[in-house]
Formats: structure tokens, C-alpha cells, sequence
């Protein structure tokens, strides 16, 4: 656990470094070194601190059940019709429906395919680009037989059974930069959920013997997550997908980093119309650092540690991640003080994991500016992200047949919520 001692120490190795002579770079680097591993285990303290509470929470969100039945497994949908139970590993938190079944809300390192049903058919087994052949030329062995048979095809294509909907949508998942950084996914079995969102915070109040009670509630409103459709089209020669080796890789990793760009996209700055979702930068009630009517160029950690105060301020000072654009990461990594020596981050921010990400535009106005960036940052498990687990692939014969091709269609379905916007810190204004 975190313990004084580790807390105490860190302080003392900060003070110590600090007058460390700039001559003696071997005793800075013993020191440095020291505190890093010192870092280490009070990062690994914390993670095991929230990681108690979380399991405590969903303990008490967890249905009560008589003292027999003490052993039985707490039961989730998931998935349309499926009904799970709660894996050991499982990270995250549950949800309870209105008809009293358990919602999974993963947290990033928690799977989809933990929730899956049973894969009868051996639709991993055949693997995507087995599944995609097999639609094109028909089955052609027992296995693709099988499979074929439970994917529902339609004329708008076939959707793709869930074992092998669930492990797509993991690799997805695991190349989405937003869940990296806590990002919590909802399951929808629905088109669309709706789900309440805490936008103020209640007060307590001292009182006298016999006194009336203040009255101060919390304020929550509605939020509906619609899923919208989310697609990305490829073509693949006739030969490779016949003969193909890794083919099976390869169009995983082609679909998993498309959908993955598009969402991390949605996530930041959704433009909120109805075809795509609201991102955080357009949803009300986030927190705003300003780096000035026209916009500045980061030239040290200030504009971060406000933006820090502001979250504090609004009692959401936990900082999970931040999230920029590579040209702000250059920017921060290039920090230096006037002897040339690298600013090393402060202690406050020291410890948050950074994310870079081509998702952020570096062409947002800010005055007579237009080529500004943004970084977020704050608690990204408020940001909830809505996953229909159907995921649809449509096949174009004819369209490429003069190349030799046959075109895809892979089909997603999703939306994004915040849970809490004050838990989300911007700063904008970002020049080169």
C-alpha cells in the first residue's frame, strides 16, 4: 500500500536533487535513477489502491443474494440476448438495468470477448479472412459451413458472429488512444442507452442541535448514446485473399487501426451531428485553459498545472492521462531551461502517462490564428464510449473485379458520453 515512508522519501529525494552541484552529473544520475524506481512502486501503490476500491464499489453495486447462494456468479448482458458472468479478472464496473440484469462498463485492459458466448460455430478458428472468403466464393469445408450459418447475412452484408465481433473489437479497443487512457466501453445491446450524468456536486453543511437540514442535492440530467454508424472500405486482390498467409492479420490490423483513428477522432472533438458523436471538446461543462486571444507557442509546464487547478477546482483533480497532438508532444519533450539543461515535468503531472495522437487537428482558430492544437486531460474514465457489438461486413464483387479486386465494407456502430464533463480539462490555443 502507499505508505508515509514512500511519500516522505519521494519528498526528500526532490529536495536532495535540487542541490545536487551542476558538476556532479554522476551523483544526479544515481539520484534521478533512484527516484524513478521510487516513482515505479508508488505508481504500482496506487494502481493497487484503485484497484481495491474499484472491486469494492462493484461489490456494492452488485445485487445481494442469500447466504446459500453466496457462490453464484453475478450475471451481465453484454452481448444481444447473452448472458455472462462476470469473468475474475474483470476491472471495470456494472451497471444495473431497469429489468435488474448487470451491464459490464470495461475499463481498458477488461475484453469484449471475456462477455462473448461460447464460439459453438468456430468462428475464431476460421478467423476474418477466412470469414471473408468464405463470402465471396461460398463455403467451401464443414467449419465455413457453420459459421456462414449463424451470420446473419442480409442483403447489406453479413454481420459477423459475436466470438469474432468481440476479439475484432478488442483489437480495436487496444489501438484506441482515448481507452488507453481510461476511457471506459459500454456494451449497447440497444440502438440507444440512455444514462444519467452528474453535472454539479452536492454540498454538505454544518447545523445546530435541532436545526433544519440544508438543502443541497446533486444535479444530473439525461444523456442519450446513440449509436452511429462508423465504416471503412478496402480492397483486397483475388490472389491474396485465395492464398494469403497472414492475410488474417493483415486485415485485422488494417480494420483495428482505421476504426481505432475514427473513434480516437469522435472521442476529441466529435462534431456532435447526426452522423457522428459529440467529442469532448464540444461538450459543455469541460474545463478551458486559454493560451491567449491568438494563441501561444508551450514554452513550460504552466498552462498544464492551471489546467490541473481547474480540475481541482471543480473536486475532479484526478489525472489519468493527457492527450495531445505530436507536434504539442515535440514541444513539451523539448522543454529546456536557459543553460540548456531538458525541464524535467513537476511533480504533479511527473507521473501521468502522455498519449500523442494524429486524431487532434493542428488547424483549430483561436483569434487570427489557424494553426492551433489542443491538449486534453483529466479523469478519462468519465468518457464513456457506447459499442454495438455487431459488426457488419459488406462485400463489393463487382465494383474492383476489372483490377482483379474485391472490396470490403466493415461496419461499426458506436457513441460517446461523458459521465462527468467537469472531469475533463482542454487547453487550446496551442501554437507551433
Amino acid at each position: 500500500m502507499l505508505t508515509r515512508e514512500l511519500i516522505e522519501r519521494r519528498t526528500a529525494l526532490l529536495a536532495e536533487i535540487d542541490a545536487i552541484p551542476l558538476d556532479q552529473s554522476d551523483e544526479f544520475d544515481r539520484k534521478t535513477a533512484e527516484l524513478r524506481a521510487l516513482e515505479a512502486r508508488i505508481r504500482f501503490a496506487e494502481e493497487r489502491i484503485r484497484f481495491a476500491e474499484e472491486r469494492d464499489a462493484a461489490d456494492r453495486r452488485a445485487p445481494g443474494t442469500p447466504v446459500a447462494a453466496a457462490s453464484a456468479a453475478v450475471e451481465c448482458r453484454a452481448f444481444a440476448g447473452v448472458r455472462s458472468p462476470v469473468p475474475a479478472e474483470f476491472r471495470g464496473s456494472l451497471w444495473r438495468a431497469r429489468d435488474g440484469m448487470a451491464i459490464p462498463v470495461l475499463a481498458p485492459e477488461d475484453r469484449m470477448v471475456s462477455f462473448a458466448p461460447a464460439d459453438e460455430s468456430g468462428a475464431n478458428d476460421l478467423g476474418l479472412s477466412g470469414f471473408m472468403r468464405a463470402m465471396v466464393y461460398g463455403p467451401q469445408s464443414d467449419l465455413e459451413l457453420r459459421v456462414l450459418g449463424g451470420a446473419a447475412i442480409g442483403t447489406g452484408g453479413a454481420f459477423v458472429p459475436s466470438p469474432l465481433a468481440a476479439s475484432m473489437i478488442d483489437l480495436m479497443r487496444a489501438n484506441t488512444v482515448a481507452i488507453r487512457a481510461g476511457a471506459m466501453t459500454v456494451p449497447m445491446t440497444s440502438a440507444t442507452l440512455a444514462i444519467a450524468r452528474q453535472t454539479a456536486d452536492p454540498t454538505a453543511a454544518w447545523r445546530a442541535e435541532n436545526a433544519a437540514i440544508a438543502e443541497s442535492d446533486p444535479v444530473f440530467d439525461r444523456v442519450n448514446m446513440s449509436a452511429k454508424s462508423l465504416a471503412v472500405r478496402f480492397n483486397v486482390s483475388r490472389e491474396l485473399l485465395e492464398d494469403g498467409q497472414n492475410t488474417d492479420a493483415a486485415c485485422r490490423n488494417i480494420l483495428a487501426q482505421a476504426l481505432a483513428a475514427a473513434l480516437d477522432r469522435a472521442v476529441l472533438i466529435g462534431a456532435g451531428t447526426a452522423t457522428e458523436p459529440l467529442g469532448i471538446r464540444g461538450t459543455a461543462g469541460i474545463q478551458s485553459v486559454s493560451m491567449g486571444v491568438n494563441g501561444l507557442a508551450l514554452t513550460g509546464w504552466g498552462p498544464v498545472l492551471d489546467a490541473v487547478r481547474q480540475l481541482e477546482l471543480a473536486n475532479a483533480g484526478t489525472v489519468s492521462a493527457m492527450l495531445m497532438s505530436p507536434r504539442t508532444a515535440r514541444q513539451i519533450n523539448g522543454f529546456a531551461d536557459t543553460t540548456g539543461q531538458w525541464l524535467q515535468a513537476p511533480p504533479r503531472v511527473a507521473s501521468v502517462p502522455s498519449y500523442s495522437t494524429t486524431s487532434l487537428p493542428l488547424n483549430e482558430v483561436q483569434g487570427t490564428s489557424t494553426d492551433c492544437s489542443s491538449i486534453f486531460l483529466g479523469d478519462f474514465s468519465e468518457v464513456l464510449i457506447g459499442m454495438r457489438t455487431e459488426l457488419q461486413i459488406s462485400v463489393l464483387q463487382e465494383r474492383f473485379a476489372e483490377l482483379g479486386q474485391i472490396g470490403f465494407i466493415a461496419w461499426l456502430r458506436a457513441d460517446v458520453a461523458l459521465a462527468r464533463p467537469a472531469a475533463i480539462a482542454r487547453i487550446l490555443g496551442i501554437r507551433p
